[in-house]
């Protein structure tokens, strides 16, 4: 009798150390699953940073701040913004200008600035038509421009912003 009891407590054992083998290995699997390295994207280089097949190292190196608020207000019936600031922070490097979309089909053009020395900003917005009442979402673009090549741009950087016509 005691051979069986002993072959039975061996083989729970046995059973008990396989399941055990098995959770560890099903958990090692999963963590390895989840904790799978990032593959690197096909484009590592951006688009118009490749001039000739050779890196442009200025527009490499171009990095911009905004110096902006997001949600721009108009009176009814005016073009003229009561609150829009827009400018060239003065942390930057380069020049720029900066276009401003509404966001529908068209991409209508509403906005399109002077250049913009590094620190000024514009006075005062003036879309080129006056919006209905109500919120109207838009992007502004800004244009980072070359400092030796004026007509060369080292890139773009969009901002979604808010439209906001407001009786008064």
């Amino acid at each position: 009798m005691e051979n069986t009891e002993q072959n039975k407590t061996k083989g729970k054992k046995a059973v008990i150390a396989l399941l055990l083998l098995i959770i560890i290995a099903l958990g090692a699997v999963i963590f390895f699953l989840l904790n799978k390295p990032e593959e690197k994207s096909e484009r590592d280089i951006s688009e118009g940073l490749v001039v000739g097949g050779d890196i442009d190292e200025k527009a490499s190196k171009a990095r911009f701040t905004t110096d902006m608020n997001m949600i721009w207000t108009f009176p009814s019936g005016s073009a003229v913004s009561s609150n829009a600031h827009i400018g060239n922070s003065v942390s930057n490097v380069y020049e720029c200008y900066f276009e401003v979309y509404l966001d529908d089909e068209e991409q209508t053009l509403l906005y399109s600035s002077p250049v913009l020395p590094v620190g000024k900003k514009i006075d005062k917005l003036e879309l080129n038509q006056v919006l209905p009442d109500g919120s109207h979402d838009a992007l502004c673009t800004y244009h980072v421009l070359d400092d030796e090549d004026p007509d060369k741009e080292l890139g773009t950087v969009s901002f979604a912003v808010s439209l906001m016509v407001v009786k008064e």
